[in-house]
């Protein structure tokens, strides 16, 4: 029975003391506090289903054994059972036997309304079954309904649709397509990115590329001018320059190290070599004039004795 809820409704404890009997529902349509409706349009069958279960029913205090946070935090005491049932012209009664702690707590006026707990049809609002009662402080105006939104005890009979529908705030009887398109937009906006704080995933992929490709440009730069510079200082020999570069560019801080704990081993094969005597292997032919010609062939001499 899907449709069936709860609800709480209080009257007036009228009589002195304690009394046996007590008036829990009026006859037909009743209106509660909060503006819902109940109907009671056949209190004979709801005796009967009472009947039919062979069980009294609790009355307790403040309906703790309807909530579940009263119920779990530890005993829910009774103040008296309902042992019977009856339909009389002004609505149905019930015969109660109550615990000496109520009596007298009633006697004293220590509580003055009992609040019934039904279960009635949602669509018609139509009261299916009494399920018990409970000595409260609230004043009835003709039926008060307790039992107010967060009720615990209403969700327990509650459809799954119906508590979709109370968690998105849908006033009550919304139809199914009406929720479930609610619940439609409602995960369409949550599983839009706000534009304000999220960048497309293609745009800020090619801004890193950018970003990375310019850095990586800027370093290789950087590392080749420092490397051809220390190249030139003796630092590096040819076939070191590659390497020096990668260094360079993977951890520049550790290239500058090196070059301070070095000293420049290499610079002599760099440096120019600055020197009057004529390097080996070249020779200088001698120019001789037709005087000096002409004298070494007067005196018998060769000419190259001369250049010698």
């Amino acid at each position: 029975m899907p449709d069936l809820v709860t609800a709480i409704c209080a009257r007036e404890i009228t009589g002195d003391g304690a009394p046996e009997w007590v008036h829990l529902l009026p006859l037909g349509v009743m209106k509660a506090r909060d503006g819902r409706t109940f109907d009671l349009a056949n209190p004979d069958a709801v005796v009967q289903v009472f009947n039919a279960g062979g069980v009294d029913l609790p009355v307790d205090y403040e309906h703790q054994s309807e909530r579940a946070e009263a119920r779990n935090s530890g005993p829910v005491p009774a103040a008296g059972w309902i042992k019977s049932l009856q339909v009389r012209a002004d609505g149905i009664w019930g015969r109660v036997d109550w615990t000496k702690r109520a009596r007298e707590m009633i006697a004293n006026r220590e509580y003055r309304y009992l609040s019934p707990a039904i279960l009635y049809n949602q669509p018609d609002r139509k009261i299916i079954r009494l399920k018990g009662a409970g000595l409260v402080h609230n004043p009835a105006l003709h039926l008060t309904a307790l039992a107010n939104q967060e009720d615990t005890m209403a969700d327990e009979n509650l459809t799954f649709m119906q508590r979709v529908s109370d968690m998105l705030g849908l006033p009550e009887g919304t139809d199914e397509t009406t929720v479930l398109d609610e619940l439609a937009a409602l995960l369409e906006q949550r599983d839009k990115p706000d534009p304000r704080k999220f960048a497309p995933v293609e745009a800020l992929n090619s801004l890193l590329r950018d970003r990375n490709a310019r850095t990586a440009t800027m370093s290789q730069g950087r590392a080749q001018s420092k490397v051809d510079a220390a190249f030139k200082a003796g630092y590096l020999t040819t076939a070191m320059k590659s390497w020096a570069t990668d260094l360079c560019m993977v951890d520049e801080a550790a290239f500058d190290r090196f070059l301070e704990t070095s000293t420049a081993p290499f610079a002599h094969l760099v440096q120019r070599s600055h020197t009057a005597a004529t390097p080996p292997g070249t020779e200088q032919t001698a120019i001789m004039s037709d005087a000096a010609k002409a004298v070494c062939a007067q005196l018998g001499l060769d000419p190259k004795a001369l250049i010698d």
